[in-house]
């Protein structure tokens, strides 16, 4: 089986989505399958991980192409100068009361800049193949989204007939709310959706939001994984001395400008000190990531701000590191009637750590699908805002944690074997064959 990758993120980029890209590769090619990569020149400014290198990188075609000059000098230089060179989503609100103008323009502006973008990289891949892939031959097509560029390049060269199927892989929806320009949004969907002789999904609810309840053999869900080989030799990051009195937790990522929101969190730990008697320096909050601020924000409205550790933008690997020093690992998201089962990468790194993890699902909508994952695996405890009675629950979790630390010194996992089912190695498996099956059904007569 020959599979060409046509996508935007890949290794040794430092972003959520280059882990899922770079593992199929690696596992797929692991597993006998002809690899071959063209991707995205990263920008001047990305962070590297080097957790993501693996071997069968030495055998396989890698071909990085970057954006135009022209697209570079106009449009990027002035994407930078508005917004940096952080994410787009980063910095802003998460909610708005009501229609706005400046929350409008700014949504909308992104789409525009996204589509230039993702039309000036298509075009430098149709020049790019024509003069170095005269022979085409390849299987499959695989691209990713989010990311324009990646499923719009993958269409065309299946059309130019340089792959027989195409498999488009979801990580989010494309018109996942009503804001924005959503008629465009929607039809790029369908055209996506209509194009692909595969469809993947991370998640159930991105399928759902997606391409609704309908189940059809063209649509199928792969979550997000671990790869145990991420952590060899990654050593925990050096901590003060707080064991065995301190309850130590950590949260490593973005916050989306507040639509990951922790401040239940922070309200129902402030409630167990207060309640139980123990001290604020019994626990310690540990952040990396561009929004130390925000966070130190949540912990200070319940007097917790000066119990915070901010650790700023780590690598990866350093990331992990912190991660392992953690009793319990933080995690925010969200589940909503518009977007749903929004299951955020590092729930995975926390599985591979088999870390307690408590997770605060903002929305409207109850039963998310990170939840019912948390609760399978006996990983720890998860709050949604859509059932706010339930804080009671996150408070005695949390008091039962911070006695079992005090008094023991220790935070056990308590993990089932069902966790072992995330292995991206065993994940990438069921993609072989699906992409095995795929080929075999459309052959048939």
């Amino acid at each position: 089986m020959k599979v060409l990758f046509v996508v935007t993120a890949f290794y040794p980029e430092q972003a959520i989505g280059s882990i899922r890209v770079t593992k199929f590769a690696k596992y797929l090619h692991k597993q006998g399958a002809s690899i071959t990569v063209v991707s995205l020149t990263p920008p001047p400014w990305a962070a590297r991980d080097e957790t993501l290198w693996f071997q069968g990188l030495k055998g396989i075609r890698w071909d990085t192409i970057d954006q135009s000059k022209f697209f570079k000098n106009f449009f990027q230089r002035a994407r930078v100068a508005t917004i940096g060179t952080g994410s787009a989503v980063e910095g802003q609100g998460a909610h708005h009361v009501g229609w706005t103008l400046k929350p409008f323009i700014r949504q909308n502006a992104h789409l525009v800049y996204t589509l230039v973008k993702a039309f000036d990289w298509t075009l430098r891949v149709r020049k790019h193949v024509r003069e170095n892939f005269s022979n085409g031959g390849f299987d499959i097509i695989y691209c990713s989204y989010p990311s324009l560029a990646s499923p719009f390049s993958g269409i065309m060269l299946k059309r130019m007939g340089f792959g027989k199927r195409l498999v488009i892989d979801f990580r989010d929806p494309v018109a996942p709310t009503g804001t924005g320009f959503l008629n465009v949004r929607r039809w790029i969907q369908k055209r996506m959706t209509k194009a692909a002789d595969l469809r993947l999904y991370v998640s159930d609810g991105v399928r759902n939001t997606v391409v609704g309840a309908v189940h059809e053999a063209q649509n199928r869900t792969i979550n997000n994984g671990y790869d145990p080989d991420d952590v060899l030799g990654v050593e925990p990051l050096p901590t003060s001395d707080e064991a065995p009195h301190v309850l130590s937790f950590v949260y490593t990522g973005a916050m989306y400008g507040g639509k990951r929101d922790l401040a239940p969190f922070f309200s129902a730990i402030s409630e167990v000190i207060r309640k139980s008697g123990y001290s604020s320096e019994n626990t310690v909050f540990k952040y990396a990531g561009r929004e130390g601020d925000l966070f130190r924000k949540y912990a200070e409205t319940c007097g917790l701000d000066d119990r915070v550790i901010d650790y700023g933008r780590l690598t990866r690997t350093e990331s992990l590191a912190l991660q392992q020093t953690a009793d319990i690992c933080l995690l925010a998201t969200w589940n909503s009637n518009s977007e749903q089962g929004v299951l955020t990468g590092k729930v995975f790194e926390y599985f591979m750590l088999r870390k307690p993890i408590v997770a605060i699902v903002g929305g409207d909508r109850s039963g998310s699908e990170i939840a019912r994952v948390i609760k399978k695996l006996n990983a720890g405890h998860c709050f949604e805002d859509a059932e706010p009675d339930e804080i009671s629950s996150l408070e005695k979790w949390l008091k039962e944690a911070l006695d079992r630390k005090l008094s023991t010194g220790k935070m056990p996992s308590k993990y089932t074997e069902s966790v072992n089912d995330f292995n991206i190695e065993k994940l990438t498996a069921n993609l072989h064959k699906e992409l095995v099956s795929l080929l075999e059904m459309r052959s048939c007569p």
